[in-house]
């Protein structure tokens, strides 16, 4: 659970603590979400607003506009450009331009520069998008002819069959697939039909979302639309904060309507009680105040709403701490919406943070990570491309929720436009059987005993599912050494002791935990490092330190252990920077046998994996073994992904051209 910034964290424990005994006593007691926030309410006061307002004086310059900032930005977009770094100096000019006042002369500055940008990156309507935003926004008039002279030059190029559409997706359940009820499960979905390998079960879209803030300056805050979370290469800025963000002003309205006119004041103050708070209030602010049930007044809940509104909140599993820390947390927020607003409108502050809370505790349990898979290296005009799979938002879908847990789950999910989410069966799930999918902990990745612990601490239950009853239960057992070798030996693997560190089981040579922690994390460091020097094109200087790297992992990394399947991925990615395919692709088959170990032969990353190296073998000429590689990449990738994923159609047209 993303819980709010430290220091907000320690203002509402000191507030905890400092509580009269009676006082605290009555909170712990209180077993109503109804009670137990509108206690919370009396208790919030002014001096927790200007509290919060002060931790959040710091966070302010992420969310105001900023008109230095915004040349500052316009700056760097030029240093960048003129390196011919234009994806770069399209980003910056973007900060810019959200940065920027609507009143600011850098505005039009920043929307002509993005235009270069984007003309050089062959985003052609997207360019003549910017010069006519330059023009309505006051670009200079002895100047104007430098527009016109790039607007002919994109129109030169333009073609009107470039894709701009919006397809509607088709949201709904599988036929073969109900939703069912029992004391044992509560509500869950389970195969009405037989449910073949492959076909889709689930597409679901977020109730609502909240973007994740990253940890650099080009974040998926500053590349993603805040309402569809799709990418976008010339973001609409908000007009009253510089944080939000939209790929066009259909998305923009739609956000202010439904809760950014409300939250857009609370930027900073948002950005301190953390993304699950945000999302909770903007759950509350889309249903409406007339929309969520209050006592016994029978308001008309529309189905989506219904679907969030019936989830489990587990008020009683949460501590007393918790349940103070979430309502006093909104409570305050709603305390300075009603101060912001001035009662200018009728609006029922407590039924709304009513709701707020009862989705702050739901989110525990029911949030969903939106995972996508992006490039890392290759965004910045690197020569290097690498995908990973990273966490872009944070959602609650309405139905995606009804699916419980399993630690040897019989689905995969994809994460694609709009935020729409696709699940897919990865077995044959025969009728009756129940449909199951990964909260986190995964039978490959992790020992019954550490799944179990997990789950309850986040979940709320001991997990009872097929993997779990059939993993004997290993309380020495600890992951961290799993795949090791002896230093001493090098061929053979550790095994815990009773001292609780490590010993080798052929010569008995033993390990504290303190050596192979410090271990594993001074060769995890050193790839860090690596993959810097290779995405700054220091490909020399890479290769020495994979090589130091690979020495003293050999010396203590089976090679099914992960840390030694990502040297051998960088080394792969080293020699395809220069061209050396075939070198390239004897390091990623190494690495394919650390990700079939950690995530399983019949996994997603194991697919990817094989796609890549039938890139390689493509790019090597080696037809044969290309030819070996792709039918088993696009199956797996079906199984997963569908047959029209962008990925297995290159897989198709790549074996077309091989075979002709």
């Amino acid at each position: 659970m993303d819980l709010p910034c430290l220091a907000w964290q320690d203002y509402v424990g000191q507030k905890w603590t400092a509580l009269e005994p009676a006082t605290r006593k009555r909170f712990k007691s209180l077993l109503e979400l109804e009670d137990v926030f509108e206690s919370a309410m009396n208790l919030t006061t002014q001096d927790d607003v200007e509290c919060l307002r002060s931790i959040s004086a710091g966070r302010h310059h992420y969310t105001r506009k900023d008109a230095l900032e915004a040349a500052a930005c316009r700056e760097r977009g030029n240093a960048s450009f003129k390196c011919k770094k234009y994806m770069e100096a399209a980003l910056h000019y973007s900060q810019g331009v959200c940065l920027s006042p609507k009143s600011s002369d850098q505005l039009p500055l920043c929307y002509a520069n993005r235009s270069a940008a984007l003309f050089h990156l062959q985003r052609y309507q997207d360019a003549l998008d910017d010069l006519s935003e330059a023009e309505r926004n006051g670009y200079p008039a002895a100047l104007v002819h430098k527009l016109e002279k790039r607007r002919a030059e994109c129109l030169a190029r333009f073609s009107p069959s470039d894709p701009r559409n919006d397809p509607e997706e088709r949201l709904d359940m599988s036929p073969k697939a109900t939703v069912g009820s029992s004391p044992e499960k509560g509500r869950h979905v389970e195969a009405s039909e037989t449910i073949e390998a492959g076909e889709v079960i689930l597409s679901d879209r977020p109730y609502s979302s909240v973007v994740i803030p990253g940890d650099d300056a080009f974040g998926s805050e500053r590349l993603r639309c805040h309402a569809c979370l799709n990418p976008t290469w010339r973001p609409v800025p908000c007009g009253g904060c510089s944080y939000e963000r939209y790929c066009g002003a259909r998305c923009r309205d739609r956000a202010w309507e439904e809760h950014h006119r409300r939250e857009c004041p609370l930027g900073a103050e948002l950005s301190a009680v953390g993304v699950m708070s945000q999302l909770a209030l903007r759950v509350a602010l889309k249903a409406g105040v007339e929309k969520i049930p209050s006592g016994s007044d029978g308001a008309q809940l529309d189905a989506a709403y219904a679907g969030i509104y019936s989830l489990l909140h587990h008020l009683d599993r949460h501590s007393a701490s918790m349940r103070f820390l979430c309502a006093v947390t909104v409570a305050t927020l709603c305390l300075e919406l009603q101060q912001i607003t001035n009662n200018s409108e009728a609006f029922n502050w407590r039924r709304l943070g009513g709701a707020a809370f009862r989705h702050l505790l739901q989110l525990r349990c029911n949030a969903q990570a939106v995972i996508t898979l992006e490039d890392q290296g290759g965004f910045f005009d690197s020569n290097v491309v690498s995908c990973q799979e990273k966490r872009i938002a944070s959602a609650l879908f309405p139905t995606l929720s009804l699916i419980n847990h399993s630690c040897r789950p019989n689905t995969s999910l994809t994460f694609g436009d709009n935020g729409v989410v696709t699940v897919r069966a990865t077995q044959t799930v025969h009728p009756g059987h129940e449909v199951l999918h990964c909260y986190g902990p995964h039978a490959s990745r992790m020992g019954v005993v550490e799944r179990r612990r997990l789950l309850q601490e986040q979940y709320f239950f001991s997990c009872k599912c097929e993997a779990c009853r059939e993993e004997p239960l290993r309380e020495g057992r600890d992951d961290q050494a799993s795949g090791l070798l002896c230093a001493t030996c090098q061929d053979s693997p550790l095994l815990s002791s009773s001292g609780g560190g490590w010993c080798c089981r052929l010569c008995g040579r033993t390990f504290s935990r303190h050596e192979l922690t410090n271990h594993l994390w001074m060769i995890e460091r050193d790839l860090d490092v690596a993959v810097e020097l290779l995405e700054s094109d220091k490909t020399y200087e890479a290769i020495a330190r994979l090589e130091r790297i690979g020495h003293r992992a050999g010396v203590m990394l089976a090679p099914t252990h992960a840390l030694r399947g990502r040297a051998e991925d960088i080394m792969a990615r080293t020699h395809a920077s220069h061209g050396d395919w075939s070198r390239a692709a004897v390091h990623l088959e190494r690495s394919g046998a650390a990700v079939a170990v950690s995530f399983g032969k019949e996994s997603v990353e194991m697919a990817r994996q094989l796609a890549k190296l039938a890139q390689l073998h493509f790019n090597a000429g080696c037809k044969a073994s290309a030819l070996g590689v792709i039918p088993e990449a696009r199956r797996l990738l079906s199984l997963h992904c569908g047959a029209l994923c962008p990925q297995v159609q290159e897989l198709e047209a790549m074996e077309e051209c091989l075979r002709n």
